[in-house]
């Protein structure tokens, strides 16, 4: 399954807007978002632009009304998590989560969960850092961040389950 992993939109629509074109370019059948999404009127958006396919995200540490968030994922079909979880795509098993605290906090902990036994990947938001590393047939993701504000750079991730392989995308 092809997977799109997008992070820390912030509520900059344009960016959004970009990243889901290209998600769709890309044939997604399923998209993760892995917080910082923000305002109820981005995942309006992102339904508008998406369409019919999926949408799991994990609530980030700047989100907003997160009944209103949880509502709307509700309504949508979508699965919406208040922390880190453990998901099944296509066989697979990953962890999603936003991050905690410091970059380097965060890092560390996505790095201790990736030895969580039975586990294929962790997908990680929070730092706006883009990190991807494969070691002993695991996967480290953090795509970076849609929004721009803090590297100057809007990015996305493409995952394949099958190949448990991953490729960033700058916007």
């Amino acid at each position: 399954m092809i997977v799109g992993v997008i992070s820390d939109s912030h509520d900059n629509l344009a960016m959004l807007d970009k990243a889901i074109k290209k998600l769709l370019d890309e044939g997604v059948e399923l998209v993760i978002h892995l917080g910082d999404i923000i305002s109820p009127f981005t995942v309006r958006r992102m339904k508008e632009g998406l369409g019919d396919i999926g949408v799991i995200g994990v609530f980030g540490n700047n989100d907003g009304d997160k009944y209103l968030l949880q509502k709307l994922f509700n309504m949508y079909g979508w699965k919406l998590y208040s922390g880190p979880s453990k998901v099944s795509i296509d066989g697979r098993t990953f962890i999603i989560m936003h991050g905690y605290d410091g970059v380097e906090h965060t890092v560390e902990i996505a790095r201790q969960l990736l030895n969580y036994p039975g586990v294929d990947g962790v997908l990680y938001g929070h730092t706006h850092k883009v990190l991807y590393e494969k070691e002993n047939g695991r996967i480290l993701l953090n795509p970076g961040e849609i929004c721009g504000y803090i590297t100057g750079k809007s990015s996305i991730a493409i995952l394949d389950t099958e190949k448990l392989d991953a490729r960033i995308i700058e916007l």
